[in-house]
């Protein structure tokens, strides 16, 4: 019984996952560091022995891209550090359903096995075996985001109301809602054109769609109904990942500003906003899909009113920031690092919005630019600033300090050395290159070969300064526990507490019996308050009652300190 409960236990789970995501990283890096290589230097031939294709350098972007879509950007906050902490922070022991977890590890490894081993296939029989991973990867997060939704509504601890939940469990609370809604009807999708590959049915073909047409016809592909239910997941995959990332940013800045979270109600509701406008802007990119002239409209308001919920996340940011005593360990810089990355990958959002701005930058290179820093990196440095705040809880072993800065400073200036000259690229670039034209795709004898150059370089730099990530971890894993720093950072949840690890000891219940929840989660105390040398009161510290926190512009802030 011992045995299986270790075998299925969240932490377990989350940790896997966890590691799965790592591998991924670095293999996605190492595909785009050949593919840097391959668009300067043609001649050498990393992806056949004889020659690039389009085929296979197509090929190659789509392993990448599907690795770090959907192993990276979709597990990693959400099912690993997610599955790790999100029952600890709520005062549960287990995730709802413990072997659900374990199931749904192993369907994700299947899939991901699926997704790599389509790319050593031919492309028509490749591309079926992609579907076919992406279907089961699909079935895989909607598992996870059922266990999480049920885990938060049922398995709270006796006093940990909603408010007073942390922000982190908010956003994985929200991101699994999205997730159950996205992947299912990117399941059914890909059902439906596997369907069409392997049976010859046409859901996704124009015999199917048009009146009076026989199925036998020869008629090519019509993809509207592939591209509407495609961008239903398409769009909304964007705040899939950076949700999670949302949560833990705000909630290391709090924690190492040793203030509260800035206008906290505001930031929830906020959250919200991401998730729901986020579902709902489906039809943003498919105007020329048969719909409605005026959905453009629609969905463009829909679009811009994401802005309200990022700036009020932004001011939160910002406010929790001012005149604070902020403690600037690696975690603390990796978030503000991400705050930098998302506000520069938004504002260059801001400009694809003008149609004048999409006809002078021609070329996709702008797009992937702001796509990168928005989405990719900046996730990556949620996670990363996640691992070095979590790695002593995980491990009982803190990362080292001076090595996490050094790599934080070195992938800090590589990604924006690689990511803003593609911005440049994209607005100067006059070229219109066909689709199999690799030779002038590839040509390194232009006038930007210098940016081009600089961004092969950055992409070297920034791939190599992860080897310094993986020297501290691996010295970190050798090292004696530190038993007695059970709680380094000074942080108020429950997964720091030692009275909460001490509960956790229900085999067949998973919730915390013994555990009461007394206040909320980011109270900090001013220096003349402060009792014990605690600059902090943890959410089941049952402490005598303090002075409420000041209102703020947003509402009344968080719960007033001590009350129950």
């Amino acid at each position: 019984m011992l045995q299986s409960s270790l075998r299925t236990s969240h932490k377990v789970v989350g940790l896997r996952y966890l590691w799965l995501a790592l591998v991924s990283v670095f293999l996605g890096m190492i595909m785009s560091l050949i593919m840097r290589i391959q668009l300067m230097w043609p001649a050498v031939h990393f992806i056949s022995g004889s020659g690039v294709s389009p085929a296979s350098y197509s090929a190659l972007t789509l392993l990448h891209g599907s690795l770090m879509v959907f192993v990276v950007l979709s597990c990693a906050p959400q099912a690993g550090f997610g599955g790790y902490f999100l029952p600890t922070q709520i005062g549960a022991s287990e995730m709802a359903y413990p072997n659900l977890s374990r199931i749904a590890f192993w369907i994700t490894v299947a899939s991901v096995f699926g997704m790599v081993a389509a790319f050593f296939f031919e492309p028509q029989s490749g591309l079926t075996l992609w579907v076919a991973g992406v279907a089961v990867f699909c079935v895989a997060a909607v598992l996870n985001a059922l266990n999480f939704m049920v885990t938060t509504i049922d398995l709270r601890a006796q006093g940990m109301t909603l408010p007073r939940m942390p922000i982190t469990v908010w956003a994985w609370f929200i991101n699994a809602i999205l997730s159950l809604l996205i992947f299912s009807i990117l399941l059914a999708t890909c059902v439906l054109l596997l369907s069409d590959r392997i049976a010859a049915t046409h859901f996704f073909s124009a015999a199917a769609l048009s009146l009076g047409v026989p199925a036998s016809s020869a008629i090519p592909a019509f993809p509207a109904s592939w591209q509407r239910l495609f961008w239903f997941f398409a769009e909304a995959q964007v705040y899939i990942a950076v949700l999670p990332c949302f949560g833990i940013i705000t909630h290391l800045l709090a924690t190492f500003s040793r203030r509260p979270v800035f206008a906290h109600r505001a930031v929830v509701l906020a959250l919200c906003a991401v998730g729901l406008l986020g579902f709902c802007i489906w039809g943003e990119h498919t105007f020329a899909a048969g719909m409605d002239p005026n959905s453009p409209l629609v969905f463009s308001l829909l679009a811009s009113s994401l802005g309200i919920p990022a700036s009020i996340l932004l001011v939160s940011w910002f406010g929790t920031l001012w005149n604070a005593n902020a403690k600037f360990s690696t975690a603390m810089l990796f978030a503000l690092g991400f705050v930098s990355l998302f506000v520069s990958g938004g504002l260059s959002g801001l400009f694809l919005s003008a149609a004048q701005f999409r006809r002078a930058a021609q070329g996709d290179d702008f797009v992937t630019g702001h796509y990168h820093l928005v989405m990719g990196v900046a996730a990556t440095f949620a996670m990363l600033a996640a691992l070095f705040f979590w790695f002593p809880k995980m491990f009982g072993r803190a990362l080292d300090e001076r090595l996490g800065k050094l790599h934080f400073w070195l992938t800090f200036v590589g990604v924006y050395c690689l990511f803003m000259p593609m911005h440049w690229l994209g607005l100067i670039s006059r070229l219109r290159h066909p689709a199999n034209d690799l030779t002038a795709i590839f040509a390194t004898h232009s006038p930007y070969g210098s940016l081009q150059t600089l961004v092969t370089f950055a992409t070297v730099v920034t791939v190599a300064a992860q080897g310094i990530f993986v020297l501290n971890v691996a010295m970190s894993l050798v090292r004696t526990p530190q038993a007695s720093r059970r709680n380094p950072w000074g942080a108020t949840t429950l997964e720091w507490s030692s009275m909460a690890a001490a509960s956790q000891v229900s085999h067949r219940s998973h919730i915390t019996s013994h555990l009461v929840i007394h206040r909320g989660p980011y109270e900090f105390l001013p220096p003349n308050l402060r009792f014990g040398g605690d600059d902090f009161v943890p959410q089941d510290s049952p402490t005598p009652a303090l002075p409420p926190t000041r209102p703020t512009a947003f509402g009344p802030g968080p719960e007033p300190l001590g009350s129950t």
